[in-house]
């Protein structure tokens, strides 16, 4: 029998395979891309859409995650059609023929817009949507019995971001559709458009294979993985007591939701890896290209790099490796230039003369190319990039007017130093104007004073005058500083609305996730606990090794 490698040894090989340009999300040329693409979507469609709705749904979807503004008009559009959608269907005694892919778009555009708000159209459309799993677990069109492996990924994508916005998601359900997932991959590692249960033990071939399923069925199953919590362990670490300003460790922090999918689950860790290790060691067969399908047209281009994009960012949080320039995204980044057309989309003429067949229109196409570009699901795992800032989801509006701050770009209008601003607050602050503090943002580019004017401004936000607080909480907040999270997190506890005002406003900043959890100016004590429970999951996916602290 031949032995497997380990899953994290096929995932370096697949990250250091070849050498070519490195890009991140952040990089200038990957920022005017997306841009450009979002410039796109912004112009009119003359082409005919299989799903009017869906379209309209993604176009949504993928703006906000770029520019995160529940103001624009496309989101705004977008959201209206989410909830006409969804009161269509729970209404209806039918099932629109594309509902898991619309059903599922419409519930992640109301999750990441305002779930709190929309938090009882996101229930009905969770129940309606759940109920459509089929017998053997998949999901797929209404009127089929077969599982379809596209679909699926658009189903357990859908209850993954339930769950982590704190919605009750059966764990039964996602079993299903992770041990269905299982029985349908071919001998070879791939798996099928539809899938072939076998009437007995073991694998059986499947129909229609390829290697964009197997990215969406593979990502599928390490999503089911996290939903269940079986990679958390991989990456955290105890955290060593340090005077960081905040009360003494008491324990890791895990979502309850996810220890009950634990108990109640039959699945593990090594089943999925199983799985997911005959795919990976499938890719590695042959010297590994983005357009891995291979060199030959595909007629979904770029809704198969999404799924890529979505595939390998979970197989670097299943194993707690990661890289700011993968192989497989630098090769995707340079396809996608290829690929974009004058006009800033995807999917015309330079795509034609690729030799790709085009089955959706170059709005649909462009949205999933701007969600490759930026990462989305990397982002909404929540993972640091080496060396940059990646809270959220999203990328500065645009690249004009921007500079770098420390690596990361920052608006041209908070440049500034800190002077004596620091010695003035730990006098109490009653000397120092608001908008002194605002032109005094940036802190030392040496990282052992910069540390030191940190761990001071975390210290001013534990304790002292209410304008000290105020003050140090709207410094940290600008600083773009990961590493001062959990100090605003604990700020927003603080007895003064206005000090819990700029923490808030200090965590939406840092994490580019601009609508925040949904906390008001004014909270009530339940609306704090709930803003400070989100937060705190929200930094342990960027930083699972955090011990989270509270007071006594």
């Amino acid at each position: 029998m031949r032995r497997q490698l380990p899953l994290t040894c096929l995932l370096i090989w697949m990250l250091t395979a070849s050498i070519c340009r490195g890009y991140s999300p952040e990089h200038p040329e990957v920022m005017q891309m997306v841009d450009r693409g979002v410039a796109y979507l912004r112009t009119a469609s003359t082409e005919h859409s299989h799903h009017p709705v869906g379209t309209k749904l993604l176009m949504a979807y993928s703006i906000f995650k770029v520019e995160h503004d529940h103001t624009d008009p496309i989101v705004k559009a977008g959201v209206a059609e989410a909830l006409k959608y969804i009161d269509a269907q729970v209404n209806s005694r039918t099932v629109d023929h594309y509902f898991t892919y619309a059903g599922s778009l419409a519930m992640l555009l109301l999750l990441d817009v305002d779930h709190v708000k929309h938090e009882a159209a996101i229930k009905r459309m969770a129940r309606r949507f759940l109920a459509q799993q089929k017998p053997h677990g998949g999901f797929g069109y209404p009127n089929e019995k077969e599982g379809d492996n596209s679909q699926n990924q658009y189903a357990v994508l859908g209850m993954w971001s339930l769950q982590k916005a704190g919605f009750e998601v059966p764990p039964r359900v996602m079993e299903g559709v992770a041990l269905y997932l299982m029985q349908v991959q071919d001998p070879t590692g791939m798996w099928g458009y539809r899938g072939i249960l076998p009437s007995g033990g073991g694998l059986v071939k499947q129909t229609r294979t390829q290697m964009s399923l197997t990215s969406a069925a593979s990502g599928s199953l390490l999503i089911a993985g996290d939903f269940f919590g079986f990679y958390k362990d991989r990456a955290r670490r105890k955290k060593k007591s340090s005077d960081d300003g905040l009360p003494d460790a008491v324990s890791i922090h895990q979502p309850e939701s996810e220890k009950t999918a634990a108990k109640a689950s039959r699945l593990n860790a090594a089943m999925i890896n199983t799985s997911v290790g005959r795919a990976v060691q499938l890719y590695n067969k042959v010297p590994f290209q983005f357009s891995n399908f291979p060199k030959r047209p595909h007629p979904y281009y770029y809704y198969a790099a999404y799924a890529h994009e979505r595939f390998m960012s979970f197989l670097e949080n299943s194993v707690g490796e990661y890289e700011n320039e993968p192989v497989w995204y630098n090769q995707g980044v340079e396809d996608l230039k290829r690929l974009q057309d004058s006009n800033g989309g995807w999917g015309g003429d330079k795509t034609k003369a690729a030799g790709h067949q085009i089955m959706l229109t170059t709005h649909e196409n462009t949205a999933f190319a701007v969600l490759f570009l930026i990462r989305s699901t990397r982002r909404a795992i929540g993972e640091l990039s080496s060396g940059t800032m990646q809270g959220g989801y999203g990328l500065p509006k645009s690249t004009k007017g921007m500079q770098t701050k420390g690596g990361q770009l920052i608006d041209a209008p908070k440049a500034g130093s800190v002077g004596g601003m620091l010695d003035l607050l730990e006098k109490g602050g009653d000397d120092v104007d608001d908008k002194a503090i605002y032109d005094s943002l940036i802190l030392s580019k040496d990282p052992q004073e910069r540390a030191d004017q940190l761990k001071r401004l975390k210290r001013m936000v534990k304790g002292g005058p209410y304008k000290t607080r105020r003050a140090a909480a709207r410094m940290l907040g600008q600083s773009s500083d990961m590493d001062i999270v959990p100090t605003l997190i604990f700020a927003l506890t603080d007895p003064d609305k206005t000090v819990q005002r700029e923490a808030r406003n200090g965590l939406r900043f840092v994490s580019r996730r601009f609508e925040g959890f949904g906390l008001p100016d004014d909270p009530t004590p339940k609306q704090v606990e709930a803003a400070v429970k989100a937060w705190k999951e929200w930094y342990l996916l960027s930083n699972p090794s955090y011990i989270f602290l509270d007071e006594g």
